[in-house]
């Protein structure tokens, strides 16, 4: 049987879905040189220190951020806050609110009732006012100059911890937005994929023994007796299954020994519980006074996952797909997200939807056919790392092929996704260069077989439904803020003793900024025993240690205020780690 034969039936037998989770400068402004003549005798000012040795992966961190770090890491409001957050009352209060959030259903593009809800409690539980919550419910943000992606609002949550900068004499902004540090995480799930009706907006949260088997099918999960409940307004109601789903555990092994049980919900792990302790830091910040010399923002982002297109950090980072650029209009210096792992590096991607439609009379071209010839073509074509030992490695695939239900005898049109990937946009461009040819190649084999000319009556169509970019970025020298404050933060409050940054790439919101020039590191805010099924509909968790939560509160403020600067307890003041002009790639027009 030849290839193209073989493309026909697996395309008519199976689909397969695949779910893919210029500007400013940081650098001191050049000392000035002595006026030369009359007599002066003042000897020049030293030279600036020489910069950091260049490293992918290994930065020099100075000595006054290592300074900084142990400095706000032991500060006393700092240490009033962890005190806090260690008492029995605010770790209940933690896990009420992740289980509350949690509960409301949120798919990629449709988060605007979880926002909604956090932008509720912001106001009526967190202690921030209306002017502090920087977002709105219809999606709209102030400052941006992207507000629609994909031809729809996004979604964002995001709140304000103000500093001092914006009122000291001579504060430099971008056509008057100051300095701002980002702590992210984001509120949309790969599951369920459309919003469920007003009427049950609520995920079903299943317990499980760990006994049980993992469940392999939905019809499995929802026979499962035991489930969390809530009340009419969505708050956990603490019943026998809510003492049992409460207990935490150091790990699996304990979990199992002691009664622990799996938790189903989507969003557990990834990730929803580092976005809610998000805010629960931002309202303690605001509760002990904590105060910043750049403005923090801590955000729930919209749209990471699936068909989400990175839209909340397109937004925040004014990053215009078409053009491939960011604008930073709110003058973002740093970006903290959320997502663990400490990655720096990012795999960039280029998605299209493409969608033939076939004729509406008998015995014409296949939309059947034409599909099946564009992913034969698309085969046979070789990605730069197969053709050249020195290129990035770059990976396509189709991810999914599926076809309407035959129409009086006829298949009404045929869907295929395809994904590339490369850490490097060059080697990005390169691979699409080839592939999207061959969309239109495909459509025009099939008309060709029925002696037919594209574009009559009678030809199989070509439609472009949808196009996802995540922005590829390869760190060149780890010498940037961020990292600074991510590496140090580490070793200040004991979490980790790394100096090394990973050289691998991930996937994440960090792309955005990652691409427009402002470094980023990411860190978690989770504390989970253990977990599984990350972007499956059987996605599940059991509670952790509490005190593994606020370790990692200390570690993030300590970060998130080293990039900031700070203002401590003895009354100094702990300088900005980040300049205050924000990086970009395109300028704002306005």
């Amino acid at each position: 049987m030849d290839k193209l034969k073989k493309v026909r039936l697996l395309v008519m037998a199976t689909a397969v879905a695949l779910s893919a989770c210029g500007g400013g400068d940081d650098a001191p402004a050049p000392v000035a040189p002595p006026p030369s003549g009359g007599g002066d005798t003042t000897p020049p000012p030293p030279p600036p220190p020489a910069p950091p040795p260049v490293s992918a992966d290994t930065p020099t961190i100075p000595a006054e951020v290592v300074s900084a770090a142990a400095k706000i890491a032991a500060d006393p409001q700092v240490k009033a806050l962890l005190d806090e957050q260690s008492t029995p009352a605010a770790a209940l209060s933690r896990w009420h609110q992740f289980l509350e959030l949690v509960h409301i259903a949120s798919p990629s593009r449709f988060e605007y009732r979880m926002a909604g809800d956090i932008h509720r409690r912001l106001v009526d539980e967190l202690g921030f006012s209306p002017t502090e919550v920087k977002t709105r419910a219809d999606g709209i943000m102030f400052g941006t100059d992207v507000n629609v992606v994909d031809g729809s609002a996004v979604y964002n949550a995001c709140v304000e911890i103000k500093g001092s900068y914006s009122s000291t004499a001579g504060a430099q902004h971008y056509k008057g937005e100051f300095p701002k540090v980002l702590l992210e995480g984001h509120i949309d799930v790969v599951n369920p994929e459309t919003l469920p009706p007003a009427a049950d907006p609520y995920n079903r949260m299943k317990l499980q023994p760990y006994a049980q088997a993992i469940v392999e099918t939905p019809a499995q999960l929802a026979a499962i007796p035991d489930e969390l409940h809530f009340d009419a307004s969505g708050r956990i109601l603490q019943d026998a299954n809510y003492t049992t789903a409460s207990k935490w555990f150091a790990n699996a092994t304990a979990a199992q020994a002691g009664g622990g049980v799996r938790i189903y919900v989507p969003g557990y792990g990834d990730m929803i519980s580092s976005t809610s302790n998000a805010f629960v830091l931002a309202a303690a910040m605001k509760k002990h006074k904590i105060k910043p010399v750049y403005d923090v923002w801590i955000c729930g982002t919209a749209g990471e996952e699936g068909k989400g297109n990175l839209a909340g950090m397109k937004q925040l980072f004014g990053f215009e797909q078409d053009l491939g650029t960011g604008s930073n209009p709110l003058n973002f210096v740093t970006s903290m997200g959320l997502e663990g792992g400490g990655a720096v590096n990012f795999l960039g991607s280029y998605r299209y939807e493409m969608k033939f439609k076939a004729p509406t009379t008998p015995g014409q071209p296949s939309a059947v056919e034409a599909m099946a010839a564009v992913i034969a073509k698309i085969a046979d074509l070789k990605t730069p790392s197969e053709l050249r030992a020195d290129a990035p490695r770059t990976t396509y695939t189709v991810g999914r092929a599926s076809c309407e239900a035959p129409v009086g005898g006829i298949v009404p049109s045929c869907s295929i996704e395809v994904d590339m990937r490369s850490p490097r946009t060059e080697t990005l461009n390169e691979m699409r260069d080839k592939i999207v040819p061959t969309f239109q190649g495909g459509v025009t084999a099939e008309n060709g077989r029925w002696s037919v000319t594209d574009g009559t009556a009678q030809a199989v169509t070509m439609e472009q439904v949808w196009y996802g970019l995540r922005p590829a970025f390869v760190l060149e020298d780890a010498n940037n803020p961020a990292i600074y404050a991510g590496l140090q933060s580490g070793i200040a409050t004991g979490a980790e003793n790394r100096t090394k940054v990973s050289t691998g790439s991930s996937s994440l919101n960090d792309n955005v900024p990652a691409n427009t020039g402002v470094p980023t590191y990411n860190f978690s805010l989770a504390s989970t025993a253990s977990g599984g099924g990350g972007h499956a509909f059987w996605e599940w968790g059991t509670r952790g240690d509490p005190a593994a939560e606020v370790q990692r509160m200390h570690r993030v403020l300590t970060a998130v205020l080293i990039a900031s600067g700070f203002h401590a307890a003895d009354g100094s003041i702990v300088a900005p780690a980040a300049g205050p002009m924000g990086k970009r790639t395109r300028e704002v027009n306005r």
